[in-house]
């Protein structure tokens, strides 16, 4: 990484990024400096009407936020896949580079507040699920987008705070967030074809390598508004549609499983879209995680 330059030198080397002869060099240089480049790249930006500059800025500033976003991923991976919500937000850094986490926080704050007003200990699972649903579904709004369904915007936690709408895994994904927050156990399920959750005895230790099909209570889908299910019928349904029944479908999943297949469904969508530099960055988001 470059990072003995000075102001002065960063905006020189910026400036000269639309001479043919030191193109290669100059944009090498620039993506080495990483995020301390980010702020100047943005000003030169502003500043220009040269149509070739901005486009060859632009495709600076997206390799240093690919870059940088790839780094994370690594890192949360090896360091932090506990942390589920970091996994998520990574996922939107890569199409929001200024993607502001204080307005997740703020936003998955209030809905867990209200949450904990309506809770009592004495209630069973069952009443729990009943008061989150009202609190996430009727009070919130939030809902599966069916109209919709292969938007982007649905696999980025940011939009789904925002518009209200998710698909199976991010919203399985925020509903388990808040539901842990206040001490509800549920957890992703990587169910073939919908993504769901369930609630289980106690709250689980990541990575959740003890927990057994009899830790299981039920299923809860959230992008059907929480609708619940047992596990005879979770197993019916993985017969009709001929899915060997297996633990790896009916256990909680670990948090890298649960990144890797969100990032897959965006893949998926980027590609069905034409959208092929989309697809190229969230393909190599994905090698980070390895196979």
């Amino acid at each position: 990484m470059e990072q003995n330059l000075n102001e002065k030198e960063i905006r020189s080397l910026i400036s000269l990024i639309d001479d043919d002869e030191v193109f290669e060099t100059v944009f090498d240089k620039i993506v080495d400096m990483g995020d301390n480049a980010i702020g100047f790249i943005d000003e030169e930006i502003e500043s220009t009407i040269d149509s070739v500059k901005v486009n060859r800025l632009q495709e600076a500033y997206n390799q240093i936020t690919l870059n940088s976003c790839i780094s994370e991923m690594t890192h949360w991976k090896n360091y932090n896949s506990a942390n589920l919500f970091k996994g998520l937000s990574i996922i939107s850094r890569l199409r929001y580079p200024h993607l502001d986490l204080s307005y997740i926080n703020k936003e998955i704050n209030r809905i867990k507040d209200s949450l904990w007003l309506e809770l009592n200990d004495n209630y069973t699972a069952l009443e729990k699920i009943r008061i989150y649903n009202q609190v996430f579904f009727d009070m919130y709004g939030f809902s599966g987008d069916t109209k919709d369904f292969f938007n982007p915007s649905n696999s980025f936690i940011i939009d789904v705070l925002k518009r209200r709408k998710g698909n199976p895994i991010t919203l399985s994904s925020l509903y388990t967030i808040i539901a842990q927050s206040v001490g509800i156990p549920i957890y992703g399920i990587n169910m073939p074809r919908h993504f769901i959750t369930a609630y289980t005895e106690n709250l689980l230790i990541h990575p959740f390598e003890t927990v057994g099909r009899n830790n299981v209570l039920f299923y809860i889908n959230p992008f059907g508004r929480g609708e619940i299910y047992s596990s005879k019928e979770v197993i019916n349904f993985l017969n009709r549609i001929q899915i060997q029944v297996s633990d790896d479908i009916l256990l909680p999943c670990n948090h890298v499983t649960t990144i890797k297949r969100s990032i897959n469904n965006l893949i998926l969508i980027y590609k069905n879209k034409g959208e092929t530099n989309n697809e190229f960055r969230y393909q190599k988001l994905l090698e980070s995680l390895g196979e």
